[in-house]
């Protein structure tokens, strides 16, 4: 389950995403360079490889552990995407094909726009087909919906099986986990007279998704999100009705999700504020945004959270999840804890706000980066104790977090299921 959106607003982009998943899966932060393909161009995706169309564009990608693709990203021309799960009644999704994160990813390596994007990925949607399994500790099998933008237009790609409609959205848009195009669409490979949401929706797993209800909030919340502090504010939203149980209960009703009976946990969070000056990434490194602190970062610039070494990716991720399981313990006391992490966001925020007025160099950005991530490190150090010994006796947790921690950091490259869940 996961949320995207995008908005336009006088000559600035702002692009979000959350990525829910498993809450013991790792989402890693991996700068991968530009790069010439190997010979014949062939590339080893997930679960088969492909032939790609050209050379590979620097990326910044946010991607699960175990997996080639990625939930969300952007590349050196600033193309941006994030993806989402959406429920079908398309057949064929056990068989090993390519998955939406690994399409996500192709179009990143080689698109020059927005709707180049597009393009891209029908092309390897309509040649390869989508499909296998992409559940960390458990078999989950869906299709995908994409929303691709640039600094000039954003698109909306939602398919069932090797069909697929898109639309160019206007000023703002958002996706969840369902398909949202009827008729209203001006690109497809299906007939004209089919209403492909109507038609192709699986109604069962979109309606205990709760897709419509976050959908919902997030549209309400975008007519008057304008800032890095609002939209954060937004990537870390829950229900009223959630608050109480948060991290014991759960619930798919709100953006920031936490692991529930019927749905996963937000396992990163990824923002893009764009303008004429400059491009800013910021990115949670960890799960739950709402305990997170968003670090700003500079395309091309290789330092914490941003890594091209997959174990350091994870060290990274892994030490700020401990600290959040010591949170739910309550070995930390969570309100402390918020009010110095808020005091941090609200620094980090007001300095790059001023760094976008000001004519700063790519090593005074690399420095204020830096910064950032050594306030961070020393905030997490100062509970340094609690969180080893969370990480040591996981026992300290209620269920069913006790008994999820035990496989936490254990095989999260593993290429099965059974092996990444062995504790």
């Amino acid at each position: 389950m996961c949320d995207t959106f995008v908005k336009y607003d006088t000559n600035r982009l702002f692009f979000g995403k959350n990525s829910d998943r498993s809450p013991n899966e790792p989402n890693l932060i991996l700068f991968i360079p530009a790069h010439r393909r190997e010979p014949a161009n062939e590339v080893e995706c997930t679960y088969r490889s492909v032939i790609a169309q050209a050379d590979a564009r620097a990326v910044l990608l946010v991607k699960p552990s175990w997996i080639w693709g990625a939930e969300m990203g952007i590349n050196d021309a600033g193309v941006m995407i994030g993806n989402e799960a959406v429920f079908t009644k398309s057949k064929g999704k056990k068989t090993p094909k390519l998955l939406g994160m690994d399409l996500l990813r192709l179009a990143l390596e080689e698109a020059d726009s927005s709707r180049k994007g597009v393009d891209i990925i029908i092309h390897y949607l309509e040649k390869y087909g989508q499909g296998g399994n992409s559940g960390f500790d458990k078999a989950f099998y869906y299709d995908n919906s994409f929303l691709v933008a640039d600094q000039k237009e954003a698109y909306l790609l939602e398919t069932s099986g090797n069909h697929w409609v898109a639309k160019k959205v206007d000023d703002r848009e958002n996706i969840s986990n369902r398909l949202t195009l009827s008729n209203d669409y001006t690109l497809a490979n299906i007939s004209d007279n089919m209403r492909f949401s109507k038609t192709q929706s699986e109604p069962v797993f979109t309606f205990f998704s709760r897709a419509k209800e976050r959908e919902t909030q997030v549209c309400e919340r975008l007519k008057n999100t304008n800032s890095v502090t609002d939209f954060i504010s937004l990537l870390s939203s829950h229900q009223e009705s959630n608050r109480t149980k948060l991290f014991l209960k759960g619930s798919v009703s709100s953006v920031c999700m936490h692991k529930s009976l019927l749905g996963d946990q937000t396992t990163a969070s990824f923002l893009v504020e764009s303008d004429v000056n400059r491009m800013t990434i910021w990115l949670s490194g960890s799960s739950s945004p709402c305990l997170g602190l968003y670090i700003p970062v500079f395309f091309g610039d290789v330092q914490p959270p941003v890594f091209t070494d997959c174990f350091q990716s994870l060290t990274y991720w892994l030490d700020r999840e401990w600290l959040h399981r010591a949170i739910y313990s309550n070995l930390i006391d969570i309100e402390s804890y918020l009010s110095r992490r808020n005091e941090l966001q609200a620094s980090f925020i007001e300095k790059e706000a001023h760094y976008r007025q000001s004519p700063v160099n790519s090593n005074q950005l690399a420095a204020f980066t830096r910064e950032c991530h050594e306030k961070e490190q020393a905030l997490i150090e100062t509970y340094r104790d609690l969180i080893e010994q969370i990480r040591q006796t996981p026992s300290l947790l209620k269920s069913p977090w006790n008994k999820r921690s035990l496989a936490l950091g254990k095989h999260p490259f593993a290429p099965t299921i059974n092996e990444r869940k062995m504790p």
